[in-house]
């Protein structure tokens, strides 16, 4: 009997201590999930929390962005109405130099809204808001080209005022890169940058196709709120360029790089080119002179896409390609008079269907202004001195010492006269008082040089 309690008391100490274990087991499960619960709360109470404190951060900034609109359209609405009072009333009153241009500004958009050339739309294009400053890309159209300015705001106690503009909040650092062209800028200019980026990449291309460019080092650009102005060479043997950004003051909202910037930088770039070509200066007023600055004009224009009335060396370019126009700048020299033109033309230079309006009115100014220089020598040279009555009007003419006066050749036409002589017959137009002149005269072809002959 004792063996066999002993036994049944051992089973029943094992079922004890398996219940104990099991209480306890189910003891820690509920303290665990107790604890896991309490960690969830926790965590859903600061969610929660951070939830609320955002949204009430964002409905702080809503309100103040709101605020800022609120100023933005009530400033448009005192230009629309005419209210200088208004107007200067959200302008920041730290600075009077601020508040005196603003005041020139005022008047500008009056003079605008008098010629009825502006439509202030009060349109927001962008905004940028870092907590207590602001900028604005404010939508005006003029003469039908939408525009847009950069305003720029500071908050106080009061609401938002109008500041001068903020050159540190003009965005972060960027960089277009593309083919031989840098540009770098900030984030305000981005369209810009783009635009620039785009075209002048272009440009370089088709230069290259005309002109050796291996000596020429990859363009760079550097676009600028504060420049000086608004585009110039930091380094021209480099090819660093400064450009002043256009919102600094108008631009196109829709082509910021516009034809004003495009023929400036166009031009900059042509001078370099030129320089790949000739590494010399022509002097005023031999006709090299002409020919090369003739010959930039081209090259620019040519760059942009604009093709003038009246030009020779577009209707050189247009009649025997763009290489002969690069062929003659190439083989220019400091001596050289329109002579070497013939060197770039497979005919003569009378049978070339050439538009010398501009040369011609370029001659009959340096002639007037070398009368007016006494500069006899240089003058003279000007002239077909082979018949004496042609030599005898010459001096009288310069003897009278005429006042300067602008001409304008409107025509002309080409023929040989009777005794063999190649003679053009410009149309010239000047203003006379309050009238409109107009004078018919002579060039004769000397050694492949126009000569005045009248």
């Amino acid at each position: 009997m004792s063996k066999i309690r002993f036994e049944w008391n051992i089973e029943s100490q094992q079922i004890d201590q398996s219940d104990g274990k099991d209480l306890q087991r189910k003891n820690r499960r509920r303290n665990t999930l107790r604890f896991l619960s309490l960690i969830v709360l926790l965590l859903a109470a600061i969610g929660l929390g951070a939830i609320a404190v955002r949204q009430r951060l964002i409905d702080v900034q809503n309100h103040y962005a709101q605020l800022l609109q609120d100023t933005v359209k009530a400033e448009v609405a005192a230009l629309r109405i005419g209210d200088l009072g208004a107007w200067l009333s959200f302008q920041s009153a730290g600075s009077e130099e601020w508040r005196s241009s603003q005041t020139a500004l005022f008047r500008e958009y009056e003079a605008l809204k008098s010629a009825g050339a502006i439509e202030l739309t009060g349109s927001i294009v962008a905004v940028k808001i870092d907590d207590a400053r602001a900028r604005v890309l404010v939508q005006e159209n003029i003469n039908g080209t939408p525009y847009v300015r950069l305003w720029f705001y500071r908050r106080d106690q009061a609401g938002w005022r109008h500041i001068a503009p903020d050159v540190s909040f003009w965005g972060e650092e960027r960089q277009y890169t593309g083919a031989g062209i840098r540009v770098n800028y900030r984030a305000v200019d981005e369209t810009f940058a783009q635009q620039l980026g785009q075209v002048a990449a272009d440009w370089r291309a088709r230069s290259c196709n005309l002109i050796n460019c291996d000596a020429l080092p990859i363009l760079q650009v550097d676009i600028s709120p504060n420049a000086p102005e608004a585009a110039a060479w930091i380094n021209e043997n480099n090819l660093h360029l400064r450009l002043r950004s256009p919102y600094a003051d108008l631009a196109r909202a829709d082509l910021p790089f516009d034809g004003t910037y495009r023929l400036q930088v166009s031009k900059l770039l042509a001078e370099r080119l030129l320089a790949e070509m000739s590494d010399f200066r022509a002097s005023y007023p031999q006709d090299a002179f002409f020919l090369q600055e003739s010959g930039l004009n081209w090259l620019s224009e040519w760059l942009v896409g604009v093709t003038p009335d009246g030009s020779l060396m577009h209707s050189l370019a247009q009649n025997y390609g763009e290489q002969a126009v690069v062929d003659l700048l190439s083989a220019l020299n400091a001596p050289a008079d329109m002579s070497i033109l013939q060197e770039a033309l497979p005919v003569a230079i009378e049978t070339a269907g050439l538009d010398w309006r501009d040369f011609i009115a370029w001659r009959l100014n340096a002639e007037a202004e070398l009368i007016t220089a006494r500069a006899e020598n240089e003058w003279l040279r000007l002239y077909d001195t082979s018949e004496e009555n042609v030599r005898l009007a010459a001096y009288q003419r310069f003897n009278d010492n005429a006042p300067l006066r602008a001409q304008r050749v409107v025509d002309q036409a080409i023929w040989t006269t009777d005794g063999g002589v190649t003679q053009l017959r410009v149309t010239v137009e000047y203003e006379s008082g309050s009238e409109t002149a107009v004078e018919i005269i002579l060039f004769n072809l000397v050694k492949q040089v126009w000569k005045r002959a009248s």
